[in-house]
């Protein structure tokens, strides 16, 4: 299905609302397919990301969603919506469907996304901002001590470098000091597997937050 088939559905699953509120709802979709193709996105994905146009509709219509036949506006005087032409006879056997049967599309990546106003949204990307001007200081700070961390480990393990380039350059050799350089090169040792284990945590931490700061941005759900 392509961006003009879905939005003629959803079009169509939107019948019951005037022609004002279609367009209103309609013109998000359209935003929505302009920054999927923006991102290199192609239409059919982008369908798939945002589901079938008749779970989209009771969504958006809430209460007002009836499994029914389609109503057909033609302007704002009803009696001029009474003497309007009837539909022919296969586009009304083609919506005696209703709406909640239409066929799901199934593959990877399917998830009906939730509509969100301009203003909800707006308020979305406010909050993610100071959220972000806490936590992003926050797992600096961590990564940093991390850094830290790895460096105390790599400092032991190469420890006894050091003691042969004492040598080398001041002809000495400390007994005292050649246990030590065994002792720091155990405990870096030590430190290396934890800093393994610690980086392994930390690089989850922060790609976790990362992609629920990118689901929340893009209308998903926060669990």
């Amino acid at each position: 299905m392509n961006k003009n088939e879905f939005i003629a559905l959803l079009r169509a699953h939107l019948s019951v609302l005037p022609p004002e509120e279609q367009n209103e709802l309609l013109e998000d979709y359209e935003a929505h397919f302009e920054f999927g193709l923006q991102s290199g996105k192609t239409e059919e994905e982008i369908v798939l990301e945002l589901g079938e146009p008749a779970e989209l509709a009771k969504e958006a219509l809430g209460n007002r969603y009836i499994p029914q036949d389609h109503v057909y506006w033609y302007g704002p005087d009803p009696a001029g919506r009474a003497n309007a032409p009837e539909p022919n006879s296969a586009a009304r056997a083609g919506n005696d469907r209703p709406a909640g049967n239409t066929p799901a599309y199934t593959g990877p990546g399917l998830k009906a996304v939730k509509r969100r106003g301009v203003f909800a949204g707006v308020m979305v990307y406010i909050g993610l901002f100071f959220l972000n001007l806490i936590v992003v200081p926050l797992l600096l700070s961590l990564w940093s001590a991390f850094a830290g961390f790895a460096a105390i480990a790599l400092g032991g393990i190469i420890s006894p470098l050091a003691l042969g380039l004492e040598f080398a350059v001041h002809h000495q050799f400390n007994p005292g000091k050649l246990f030590a350089a065994v002792a720091c090169v155990g405990i870096g040792i030590l430190l290396a597997v934890g800093s393994r284990y610690l980086f392994i945590g930390m690089l989850r931490l922060s790609t976790g937050y990362w992609k629920w700061n990118v689901r929340i941005a893009k209308g998903g759900d926060a669990a």
